[in-house]
C-alpha cells in the first residue's frame, strides 16, 4: 500500500507540474513531420520523400549520433562524423568528415538510405541528391525544438515508441528545472552568459543554448541578440555585469588569459564571487539527448539551493 501510495503523489506531482507548464505556455505540442502526402517536411521546409525503414543511415551530428543510439537503432548507422565520440561503441562507425564539410564521396561509397543532418548547406544537399541519396536536417533553436526532433526522427527511422520514450523522459526531467526556479522572482533570477571561445564568442538569443539558461531561470545578458553565437567585445560582458559566467571547457584549455585575469573583469560580481563554471562541450553544446543534463547541471550552478 506504501508503494501505491507513493505513485499516487508522484502522479499529483507530474500532473501539477504538467498543468502549471501548460498554463503558462512552456510546453509545446510536438508537430508531425510528415505532411498528407507523405512527405517529410525538414527544419528549412524541404519535403523529402524518405523510406519507410532506413536500413543505412548516416549521422552529420554528434547530437544526431547520440540520439539514434539512444533510441538503439545504432546498428543502421553506417556512418557518422569526425566529432562523434558518444557512446563510446561508435567508434567503431566509418568517419564521413566534419559535420559542415563532410567528405559526400566516403557518403556516396556508402550507399546510404538516409542521411541526417543539423548543418544546412545547399550545395552539398543537391549534390547527395543528385547522386540518389535522401537527406533530412534537423535544427534546434530551444530545449522544445530538441525534444521534438528526437520525436521526428523517431518517425523518420521507424523507431517511434523508443523516441518517443525518450522523449518524455526529457521533457519530464525539463518541467521539473522549470517547475522548481518557478519561485523565483524577477529580481531573484541571476544574470549570466554562456562563452564558447575566450573572443569572446557567446550564445546568443538564437541558439538553444540561450533557452537552456531561460529554463534554468538565468537571465542571458546577450540573449537580446538575434544571432546564435554572436562575438561581443569585453566591454559588453563588463557591462552587463554577470552574476555566473559559463565558459567551455575545451575552450578553458585553449585560453590565452584565465577570465578572472582579463583586464576590468575584476568588478563583475561572477569574478568577485568566484561563480564562473567550466562546462563540459560535448554535453553542453550538442542539441541532443544529453542537453537534459546540460539544463540540470546550470540549474544547480545558479541557484544550488534549490536543488
Amino acid at each position: 500500500m506504501k508503494a501505491i501510495g507513493k505513485i499516487v503523489i508522484l502522479a499529483i506531482v507530474i500532473g501539477a507540474i504538467v498543468i502549471s507548464l501548460a498554463i503558462m505556455g512552456t510546453i509545446q505540442v510536438s508537430t508531425e513531420g510528415f505532411d498528407e502526402e507523405g512527405y517529410f517536411v525538414d527544419s528549412v521546409g524541404r519535403k523529402v520523400k524518405v523510406p519507410e525503414h532506413p536500413e543505412r543511415i548516416i549521422s552529420l551530428a554528434p547530437s544526431i549520433t547520440e540520439t539514434l543510439y539512444a533510441i538503439q537503432v545504432q546498428d543502421r548507422v553506417v556512418g557518422v562524423t569526425d566529432y562523434c565520440n558518444y557512446p563510446k561503441a561508435v567508434v567503431s562507425k566509418t568517419r564521413v568528415g566534419g559535420f559542415s564539410s563532410p567528405n559526400l564521396n566516403v557518403i556516396i561509397s556508402l550507399e546510404p538510405d538516409l542521411v541526417i543532418g543539423e548543418y544546412y548547406d545547399a550545395q552539398m544537399v543537391e549534390t547527395l541528391e543528385n547522386n540518389g541519396i535522401t537527406i533530412v536536417i534537423l535544427i534546434a533553436h530551444s530545449m522544445d525544438e530538441i525534444v521534438n526532433n528526437i520525436r521526428l526522427m523517431g518517425q523518420l527511422v521507424d523507431a517511434e515508441s523508443q523516441a518517443n520514450e525518450l522523449a518524455d523522459t526529457m521533457q519530464y526531467r525539463i518541467d521539473k528545472v522549470v517547475f522548481t526556479v518557478m519561485q523565483l522572482t524577477e529580481e531573484e533570477k541571476k544574470k549570466c552568459y554562456f562563452e564558447v571561445w575566450e573572443t569572446p564568442i557567446v550564445a546568443g538569443g538564437e541558439s538553444f543554448i540561450n533557452d537552456m539558461i531561460e529554463k534554468a531561470g538565468g537571465i542571458n545578458i546577450f540573449g537580446n541578440i538575434n544571432e546564435e553565437f554572436p562575438t561581443v567585445s569585453h566591454e559588453a560582458v563588463i557591462n552587463g555585469n554577470p552574476d555566473v559566467i559559463f565558459i567551455t571547457a575545451m575552450g578553458r584549455k585553449s585560453y590565452t588569459v584565465n577570465v578572472k585575469e582579463r583586464e576590468g573583469y575584476d568588478v563583475i560580481n561572477a569574478v568577485i564571487n568566484d561563480q564562473i563554471y567550466v562546462c563540459d562541450d560535448d554535453v553542453f553544446t550538442r542539441a541532443g539527448p544529453r542537453s537534459v543534463l546540460a539544463l540540470e547541471i546550470m540549474a544547480e550552478y545558479l541557484y544550488p539551493e534549490l536543488f
